[in-house]
């Protein structure tokens, strides 16, 4: 695969490696049930000032692997100055890491070098924190989308990346260009299944797609081109046949692939065979392979539906499946599966209210609520003061996105803050569907408190507004093709006025506007903006856990320095308290006990005397101390490893 080289790629490559590991040091919490009360909230809502490298490698021992949600907007690096965060990436922070880290600051870096080198370590360490199915959502103008999507094919290989173009003005005008757009990029899982789209949420249909995989035949997947055996009395699914692939194997099947010909013959007058045919009549191969179609059969995840023959595709049914997306949810309990048919013999699983209106993210959004001015009007409204923050994001358009990839119970990342709109996202999604979704903001600039905290208190607690508020709660596009479906449109909007006369002051009625079938509902707000509710804790990034000279910060604290050594040892969190009876235990994993014989300001050793720090037996044992008198050879035959302070442990 092709990769990107640029100056100082090789010196930032690894960085992530090398910045130190900081602690986090809480300075209040606040809740809405008691503003007045400073102490942790434990919410698992976080906002952090700090350089968001640092701040990263941070969380990972409490957070790797376990983010769903990661949405960024970091510098478009248009060379714009003058920015509350300067996107010409000349902010002396940034300036300062670069001449540590890359060259000196008088070298001629071009911005885009300066911007990759910034880039990539950040990356690098929100794929640790990302989870295995998680989502990565950045908003980028032009100057850096093809860089920013080359690096992410570089370092996310196993993801599919999208590029989603958003309209987010009315125009620029520039050098006899107009530009009206900017872009989303989006990392997703393959097979990944995005929510839908509650705004197209309107009418049932099947969750089951076509097997047939059009574009490839007996030549291109010989192993995909196999017969179903089909009861045609029942429905029922027999059996498989042999595939191509095996039938060449076999030398069951000796001509050319492309020859080959499908056998609709069987043995029995019961018994139909299907075998993978378009609706135009083209042979071409199913989407699983026979083992996969059998273990998915038996799971439910097949449907079986009798189709009349025509003249061009002669099978008796068409066989339809899940998507792993689908699958992924069904197995989770995020939908609600039941069996469609009492016999035994079909196990075929439907979903209950499964609504596929908007499943899939379309490329180019064009809603006006995603006009920049929105997001500076939302802001000044919140804080009561204009021109705090240039060019924030609408909360819309980041509801939207977080709507269409987070879970209830969802850990949301964003490590370029800014005004806090994130956060403000979030607890809005949770407000409407009782969600408890946890967001974590990260922002290096001094107004990490009075923009970024003090926004997420406002909408937490509410604040003084009067207007109106006006929300799109129906559209439907208007087309040709489904004119014909205007009456069931108007339907569902009638239904949507209904079901929702109680939740607005005024709802319009159901109208033509942009080509879509509309319906508006209306909020009035005398003198005060409803608080979403909610807590938070602030922190502002903390020492390092190791000194200069490469000894232990012992200032950062026993509790720290455990939770880090039984990360590094076993990359999960630790989440044992410290007993009095067992002080030097960490905790228990896969059969492993791991032990941290430290006292602070004193020397420890390991020795036959000092052993009973053990508590129970375990397979191993992982001790730290500062010294050992017990002989490797005894130590092997106790199956204890030594680990001495501070040289053994781990950096990462």
């Amino acid at each position: 695969m092709p990769t990107l080289d640029w100056i100082g790629k090789e010196k930032v490559i690894s960085h992530h490696h090398d910045v130190p590991f900081r602690v986090l040091e809480h300075k209040y919490g606040f809740r809405a049930d008691n503003p007045a009360d400073k102490s942790e909230t434990h919410s698992g809502n976080k906002i952090i000032h700090g350089d968001n490298l640092e701040a990263l490698k941070a969380l990972l021992p409490e957070y790797e692997g376990k983010i769903d949600c990661i949405y960024i907007d970091p510098p478009y690096n248009t060379g714009n100055e003058g920015w509350v965060y300067n996107d010409n990436v000349n902010d002396p922070h940034i300036k300062k890491w670069l001449g540590e880290v890359v060259g000196a600051e008088g070298e001629d870096f071009s911005r885009h070098d300066k911007w990759l080198c910034m880039m990539y370590p950040r990356l690098q360490l929100l794929g640790k924190l990302l989870s295995s199915d998680g989502v990565i959502t950045i908003s980028i103008g032009f100057h850096e989308l093809n860089l920013l999507y080359i690096i992410c094919r570089e370092l996310f290989p196993a993801k599919q990346i999208v590029i989603v173009t958003v309209q987010t003005s009315g125009g620029k005008p520039s050098e006899g260009f107009n530009y009206v757009q900017e872009y989303i990029l989006f990392i997703a899982p393959k097979g990944f299944a995005p929510n839908p789209s509650i705004a197209a949420m309107n009418e049932y249909s099947s969750p089951y797609h076509a097997m047939t995989l059009a574009g490839f035949n007996q030549v291109t997947r010989p192993n995909q081109v196999y017969p179903i055996y089909i009861n045609r009395n029942t429905g029922c699914f027999v059996k498989v046949g042999k595939s191509l692939q095996q039938l060449v194997e076999e030398q069951l099947y000796i001509g050319d692939n492309i020859d080959f010909k499908f056998d609709y013959n069987t043995s029995s007058d019961e018994i139909v065979a299907i075998w993978p045919v378009t609706k135009k009549g083209d042979k071409c191969a199913w989407r699983l392979t026979s083992d996969s179609f059998k273990v998915n059969w038996d799971k439910g995840y097949i449907k079986i539906i009798p189709q009349n023959p025509t003249e061009k595709n002669q099978n008796l049914f068409s066989v339809q499946y899940l998507a792993d997306g689908i699958i992924q949810k069904i197995e989770s309990g995020e939908l609600d599966a039941y069996r469609i048919n009492e016999n035994d013999d079909i196990p075929t699983l439907e979903i209950k209210d499964f609504k596929t209106g908007g499943v899939n993210i379309t490329t180019i959004w064009t809603d006006k609520q995603y006009y920049t001015v929105k997001g500076s009007t939302e802001l000044t409204e919140i804080l009561g003061e204009k021109g705090l923050f240039p060019y924030p994001k609408p909360m819309k358009l980041v509801k939207d996105i977080l709507q269409r990839l987070s879970k209830k119970n969802s850990i949301i990342l964003d490590s370029f803050a800014g005004s806090g709109t994130t956060a403000h996202a979030v607890l809005s999604l949770n407000h409407d569907d009782n969600g408890n979704r946890k967001f974590i903001l990260i922002e290096m600039m001094d107004y990490a408190e009075i923009i970024s905290a003090e926004r997420v208190r406002q909408v937490i607690n509410g604040y003084e507004y009067k207007g109106k508020k006006e929300e799109e709660i129906y559209s439907k596009k208007l087309s040709a093709k489904n004119l014909l479906q205007a009456e069931t449109f108007l339907k569902e909007a009638q239904d949507i006025v209904e079901m929702n006369k109680d939740k607005y002051d005024k709802i319009s009625k159901p109208a033509i506007k942009d080509n879509c079938l509309k319906v508006v509902g209306t909020k009035v707000f005398a003198d005060r903006m409803e608080g979403l509710g909610g807590s938070f804790d602030f922190y502002e990034l903390g020492a390092p856990l190791f000194n200069k000279d490469d000894t232990l910060n012992e200032e950062v604290g026993e509790k720290r320095i455990r939770k880090y050594i039984y990360y590094t040892e076993t990359r999960e969190h630790l989440t044992r308290e410290q007993s009095e009876e067992y002080p030097y235990l960490l905790d228990y994993h896969d059969g492993t006990g791991y032990f941290f014989y430290y006292k602070k300001g004193e020397l420890t050793t390991l020795s036959h005397d000092t052993l009973n720090i053990v508590p129970e037996k375990a397979d191993y044992y992982v001790i730290y101390a500062d010294t050992c008198t017990i002989s490797k050879e005894q130590l092997v035959k106790m199956n204890i490893s030594f680990k001495k302070i501070p040289r053994d442990i781990n950096r990462f």
